[in-house]
């Protein structure tokens, strides 16, 4: 084997005495960066992947590839940004054009990762990475930066980030950390902080989350990061006390870790890092019980619904409350606030025949088909089969109706997952009986909403789902029945989003 002479190696690492060679390499790639001048978004993508990538690549010396990786990513900014918001607004199952365009994003990010990560690399096994632990600390911060864009890229359209993109942040990280049990600082901290908010991100369960919130949830994980840690095992998890907020990593296996309260009995966990995220708790604890106008650390942009919700998935604690059974039948789904009115208020009839006299011709609504996949005593889990793709999106409401049966079901969307060969969702089921009403508040017109006559998950009262900034909390109602009237009050909003608010109902003499 025919080593390599210093010479050489100190030319590949150091900019100075470039070769003709190097000097032709170099206007090579800037020439064709030249090239994506007036091209879409998807072009210019497809052109920095497919052809300035490996040109980079090529260029011997490393600081010299470096800039131009860095000229690579700044060029690639604008492009990558309109297709992320194309696919984060995309339907599902994703159309081929935004299939197209996500692989094409996936794929330079990708590319730009691994090639950060081989500047790394060369620097970190060659004999003089003390001199150059800027230049090796910058280029791990840029691959982790682009795998955790990958994978926000696979959350917008509820995807779950592949295996080796763990694999990849979790080596990067390992590269610089090696096995010290201290936490990173000084130049490093930035590190430490990308690979927190990365795995903070998948603690938070995006799939779960409504698609609209994604980049406000984003920049609240990168706020939060700050107050998660990384150590060691210590004596009393490894005795079996179990604590919130904690999660396990094993550094050689594809995932984010697990909660430690979901450990599965007897699971090794020696080599393992403990994330502890009881300060992340804290953080979002302090938001959610502000009060107007007090100053707070960290100051997240984020609702009081959202939040709760965040915390709820950080804490470990939003395990399924009951076991599925499982079960093929198909059903008929319609989503969407408007939708869902329109589908309730008529249209609640079995597919028998002998009700089709009774159904509501004016459908304001489309449906689409799905499959049962399991079901339990508070929710569902579809497939999608055919029909119209819905921007859906967690936090969504839909009503339900099986094939061959006269019950519709109403729900919000829990979860929803989303691949190349399917689509997924997680269904809760809100209450056993449901009904369109009109509601009357002061002198404001009627408001068409649907009211939960009770809610078996949250509590011994009512509930009420209405059109966005329709009420407030406080507010007195009367809800309209069909042969009488309910007077209540709007209470704690549970949830809202851009497409509805959740409020309980507290309780008014009739």
């Amino acid at each position: 084997m025919i080593m390599e002479s210093p010479l050489q190696l100190l030319r590949e690492l150091f900019p100075f005495g470039q070769s003709a060679a190097e000097q032709k390499s170099a206007a090579a790639v800037r020439g064709l960066l030249d090239t994506v001048t007036g091209l879409s978004p998807q072009e210019t993508i497809a052109k920095l992947a497919g052809s300035v990538l490996p040109s980079v690549n090529a260029q011997p010396n490393l600081h010299m590839r470096f800039k131009r990786l860095e000229d690579v990513r700044l060029e690639a900014e604008e492009s990558l940004t309109v297709l992320e918001k194309l696919i984060g607004c995309a339907v599902l199952p994703l159309p081929l054009d935004a299939a197209t365009s996500a692989l094409q994003a996936d794929n330079l990010l990708k590319g730009l990762a691994i090639a950060y990560a081989g500047i790394a690399r060369s620097i970190k096994k060659s004999h003089f990475n003390d001199g150059l632990n800027h230049l090796l600390h910058r280029c791990v911060l840029r691959a982790m930066a682009m795998i955790s864009r990958r994978q926000l890229l696979a959350y917008r359209a509820y995807a779950v980030p592949s295996s080796s993109s763990w694999l990849a942040l979790h080596e990067l990280y390992q590269l610089v950390r090696g096995q010290l049990s201290s936490p990173l600082n000084g130049e490093t901290a930035p590190i430490e902080h990308e690979y927190l908010g990365a795995l903070l991100f998948a603690y938070l369960e995006p799939t779960k989350l409504p698609r609209a919130e994604i980049d406000t949830i984003y920049a609240s994980t990168r706020q939060l990061a700050a107050y998660a840690l990384v150590g060691e095992i210590p004596a009393e998890t490894a005795n079996g006390k179990m604590a919130d907020g904690c999660f396990l990593v094993r550094p050689d296996e594809g995932n984010p870790g697990y909660s430690i309260m979901r450990l599965p009995s007897g699971a090794p966990i020696f080599g393992s890092l403990l994330i502890d995220c009881s300060q992340v708790i804290a953080a979002l604890d302090r938001n959610i019980t502000r009060r107007p106008g007090k100053v707070i650390d960290p100051d997240l942009a984020a609702s009081p619904a959202l939040l709760q919700a965040l915390r709820l998935a950080i804490s470990g604690k939003s395990a399924r409350r009951f076991s599925r059974t499982r079960f093929r039948p198909r059903g008929d789904l319609v989503s969407g606030f408007g939708s869902v009115l329109s589908f309730l208020d008529g249209n609640t009839f079995s597919r028998r025949s002998v009700d089709a006299a009774s159904r509501y011709d004016g459908r304001d609504y489309t449906s689409s088909e799905w499959a049962m996949v399991d079901e339990s005593p508070d929710g569902f889990r579809l497939r999608f089969i055919k029909g119209e793709k819905r921007n859906l999106g967690a936090g969504d409401l839909v009503a339900l109706q099986p094939r061959e049966s006269s019950k519709i079901h109403v729900c919000l969307v829990r979860r929803i997952s989303s691949s190349q060969i399917r689509l997924e969702v997680g269904l809760q089921l809100m209450s056993p009986q449901v009904s369109v009403v009109d509601i009357v508040a002061g002198d404001t017109a009627d408001q068409r909403a649907v009211f939960l006559h009770s809610l078996p998950a949250y509590g011994k009262f009512s509930g009420l789902i209405s059109a966005p900034g329709a009420f407030q909390t406080g507010q007195k109602i009367m809800v309209k029945l069909p042969g009488r009237s309910l007077h209540r009050q709007i209470g704690t909003c549970m949830e809202a989003n851009e497409g509805l608010e959740f409020f309980a109902l507290d309780q008014l003499p009739d």
